[in-house]
C-alpha cells in the first residue's frame, strides 16, 4: 500500500509503499498516470531527469523519481501544502483500491498494463 508522508521543510512530499512485487520505476510511472487521469490533463516532462507535472494541475505538483529517494513530489511555494498533502493521500488511496481491483482479476496487471 502506498503511504504518503509528512511534508519536509523543503515542501517535499515522499510516497513509499510495500507489497509492492514490480520495480519502483514501474509504480511511479502508473502513479503518474494516475493523476494525469484524475485530472483529464497531459504527462509534461520538465527536464532530463524523471519529473513530470500534468498540464492542467491547479496544484503545480512536480511528480519525480531517483534511485536515492523514490517517489518524491515538489510542492511549489504558491500551493496550500495541506491541499497538496490531502491530495497525494486520496490518490494514493484511490490507486491502490483500483490496483488491488486488477491484481484479483488479473496478477501480472500491476506490472504489464500501462
Amino acid at each position: 500500500m502506498y503511504r504518503v508522508n509528512s511534508p519536509t521543510e523543503e515542501r517535499w512530499i515522499y510516497i513509499s509503499f510495500d507489497k509492492w512485487d514490480c520495480e519502483e520505476t514501474d509504480s511511479f510511472v502508473r502513479l503518474v498516470k494516475a493523476y494525469r487521469d484524475k485530472l483529464s490533463g497531459k504527462i509534461v516532462p520538465i527536464s532530463e531527469e524523471m519529473q513530470y507535472k500534468i498540464d492542467n494541475d491547479d496544484l503545480d505538483l512536480i511528480f519525480q523519481w531517483d534511485s536515492c529517494f523514490g517517489i518524491t513530489v515538489v510542492v511549489p511555494d504558491r500551493t496550500d501544502l495541506t491541499k497538496a498533502y490531502n491530495t497525494l493521500v486520496e490518490l494514493c488511496e484511490s490507486f491502490y483500491h483500483i490496483i488491488s481491483q486488477e491484481t484479483v482479476i488479473n496478477p501480472q496487471a500491476t506490472c504489464d498494463a500501462e
